[in-house]
């Protein structure tokens, strides 16, 4: 049989298959259960300060006359307290120490509250950070998320702050919401971002 091991970033799991930050990755039980069925890696679901979400966390997105295509992920970043997530990721880490663990991010944008963040995050033993700079919905009028992908300079500042701070790999995530991905790239790249995702 092939090997798959996968090591991106220094981080390394048994394949390259992980989950990306969404509702399925947002808490233990899940965790586990999607690591049980051999994902390689997982991405938590964002953390950042508390929030309430809507209901439904899903919409239906019909395409071309037919119903259900797809589903949307309308969820904003995890509602659950910082602490027990906090908790449940270090427990993960302990319980499967070959999987990959990336932790997605979104904090408030001040020097002081990525920096705790990160420091919280490292805490837990997971092996890399996602700043999730892509979320188009939710938290825009905090200027988080997309607002801060869309504008370069911005998001320059912030990956700064966080390697200041960060001693494990830091991933960031762009937004699709805007008319070149290039100059943000750009701009994270030259704060020291260790790699790029895109939405």
């Amino acid at each position: 049989m092939a090997d798959i091991t996968s090591n991106f970033l220094g981080i390394k799991s048994p394949n390259p298959y992980w989950l990306a930050s969404a509702p399925p990755t947002d808490k233990k039980y899940n965790v586990k259960r999607a690591l049980d069925a051999g994902w390689g890696g997982i991405v938590w679901k964002t953390l950042g300060s508390q929030i309430k979400n809507v209901s439904s966390r899903y919409s239906a997105v019909d395409y071309n006359g037919s119903k259900v295509m797809g589903f949307n992920n309308i969820e904003l970043i995890s509602d659950r307290p910082l602490d027990l997530n906090l908790k449940e990721i270090y427990e993960i880490v302990k319980e499967y120490p070959d999987r990959a663990m990336i932790v997605s991010l979104m904090a408030d944008n001040d020097r002081k509250s990525w920096h705790e963040l990160i420091k919280q995050t490292e805490d837990t033993g997971a092996h890399g950070i996602e700043l999730n700079f892509g979320c188009p919905h939710g938290m825009t009028e905090r200027g988080m998320g997309a607002t801060v992908g869309q504008d370069p300079e911005i998001a320059c500042m912030v990956v700064e702050w966080v390697m200041e701070a960060a001693t494990i790999p830091v991933i960031t995530k762009l937004t699709p919401n805007v008319h070149s991905v290039v100059p943000t790239g750009r701009s994270v790249v030259k704060a020291g971002t260790n790699g790029l995702s895109l939405i």
